[in-house]
């Protein structure tokens, strides 16, 4: 089976894996995977059998970029066109609109897309529930998400990983991954690191990630003052991404991951922080929530700051959760058994009867 991931080509500097990892293992399930943009817009894509899309705000490469009316339009006939000879379309649900990118056209190519679906893949129930009423012509399938089995081992210890990033060994460590979208969600953990005190250590990274080069004044007066005001406050944050060796650290030196969205459908920080075999504490929306709640992990509603820091202290307390979340991912999560089940899904698009 070939199948075509429409996706921009993953590379060494890819910090989101999930297609890359997905794609490795249905090669290793004896599927033919290839990935790029420029694909779609040849006569070759017509040799695939499974065109799938990911993320609609990367179809033109950049995620910051405004979808003109002409683009809407190709992409649209190029839509009617692989339909007319028999393709059939996957797309993965990873979020219901774009985070940042306000574009309106860009709303209407994710309806466009979810239109043209023969199957729309959900990584929870939640958002499967939502939209089979509002794309009732597609079959609507949930898949979890896999874990990166083929990218971390996790297999750090918690005093060689706070050793390498310099971190206290008898503090207890809270770690927030991911660049962080807006001032409601450094507010919110503001709050909660008020309520717990300083013998908890917020590590967050993408805390904070203006950088200092500018030859704006008034931008540089700005950051520094940001930048001095949140190290003041003992949050642990840097301007730069974090390499996948490093990666590996930060998961292993935490006690508890926070995942600091307020609004939120899927997040890849999940499976990750399971995989690492830490204890989880997020918003119960969308489909964080429903997967925490059923694997005894910790939720807090993101209107009421004492439910966040409740979850946040029983998670602390919870020393056993770690292991058993590993345990769970590896036997539930694995890629080889996610890319199992899609190949499934597959082969049901290519042969069933119509």
């Amino acid at each position: 089976m070939k199948v075509y991931f429409v996706v921009k080509e993953p590379s060494k500097r890819t910090i989101n894996h999930f297609v890359s990892s997905l794609g490795n293992a249905l090669q290793k399930q004896g599927c033919e995977v290839v990935y790029g943009l420029k694909l779609l817009w040849t006569d070759e894509v017509l040799s695939y059998d499974i065109i799938h899309f990911q993320w609609p705000e990367g179809l033109f490469g950049l995620f910051g970029h405004q979808v003109t009316d002409e683009e809407l339009k190709r992409v649209n006939q190029r839509l009617v066109w692989l339909k007319e000879h028999g393709k059939k379309i996957f797309y993965t649900c990873h979020n219901l609109r774009p985070h940042t990118n306000k574009n309106e056209n860009l709303l209407c190519l994710y309806e466009l897309i979810c239109n043209n679906a023969d199957y729309i893949h959900h990584l929870g129930n939640y958002s499967c529930e939502l939209l089979q009423q509002k794309y009732p012509k597609a079959r609507h399938i949930v898949i979890p998400h896999h874990i990166y089995d083929d990218v971390y081992s996790f297999s750090i210890t918690r005093e060689e990983a706070r050793n390498r990033l310099r971190l206290p060994g008898n503090k207890k460590i809270v770690l927030s991954f991911g660049k962080f979208r807006n001032e409601r969600e450094r507010d919110f953990v503001l709050e909660m690191q008020q309520a717990l005190g300083r013998s908890v250590l917020f590590l967050m990274p993408g805390f904070y990630r203006e950088t200092l080069h500018t030859w704006n004044p008034i931008k540089f007066i700005t950051r520094l003052y940001h930048t001095i005001r949140y190290k003041l406050k003992g949050i642990r944050f840097c301007n730069e991404a974090i390499p996948d060796d490093l990666m590996q650290c930060y998961f292993c030196a935490a006690d508890v991951v926070l995942i600091q969205r307020l609004d939120i459908l899927n997040s890849g920080n999940l499976p990750m922080v399971f995989h690492a075999g830490k204890v989880v504490v997020g918003p119960d929306v969308g489909n964080v929530g429903p997967i925490l709640c059923d694997t005894g992990n910790f939720t807090f509603d993101p209107h009421d700051m004492r439910s966040a820091v409740s979850a946040l202290q029983n998670a602390l307390e919870a020393t056993s959760k770690g292991g058993e979340n590993k345990t769970y991912a590896t036997e539930h999560w694995s890629s080889e058994r996610i890319a199992a089940s899609l190949l499934k899904y597959y082969q049901q698009a290519l042969y069933r009867e119509t």
